[in-house]
């Protein structure tokens, strides 16, 4: 009951891009990454600043705002309202990408592990958990 109420659908004023970039900042999976350097591009639709950029190693995560001047390994696109769903659990990686809500692109093998490179929302397995049960 909780969940459902607590984690509803984002309001448009909630959807502030940079804090969700700084959330999956925060939430990188540190063991899952690459062994080298690998930079992921967010382009997302529906904000103000509608492109960030994570340059991720084994040593340390960087957001960036502007271009940071490496190529770009991934590069994901999606509509701002629906990664905040994404994120929080709401909504699984592989439906939202067989919607094509979200597309990810990049050498195979990167765009294959690009959600284990993330530990998601605190929330998410039990957003999850209580979606998984209402259906």
């Amino acid at each position: 009951w909780g969940i459902k109420w607590s984690f509803g659908d984002p309001r448009a004023d909630q959807l502030d891009p940079l804090l969700l970039m700084w959330w999956i900042h925060d939430r990188v999976n540190m063991d899952e990454l690459p062994s080298q350097q690998v930079v992921v591009q967010f382009d997302f639709s529906g904000a103000s600043r509608d492109t960030y950029w994570l340059v991720m190693s084994a040593a340390e995560v960087m957001l960036c705002l502007t271009d940071p001047g490496y190529e770009t390994n991934v590069l994901v696109s999606a509509d701002l309202a629906t990664f905040f769903k994404l994120w929080l659990g709401q909504i699984e990686y592989e439906e939202a990408l067989q919607e094509r809500t979200i597309t990810v692109d990049g050498m195979p093998r990167l765009v294959q592990s690009f959600p284990d490179w993330f530990a998601w929302s605190l929330a998410a397995p039990a957003v999850r958990a209580a979606r998984r049960a209402a259906s």
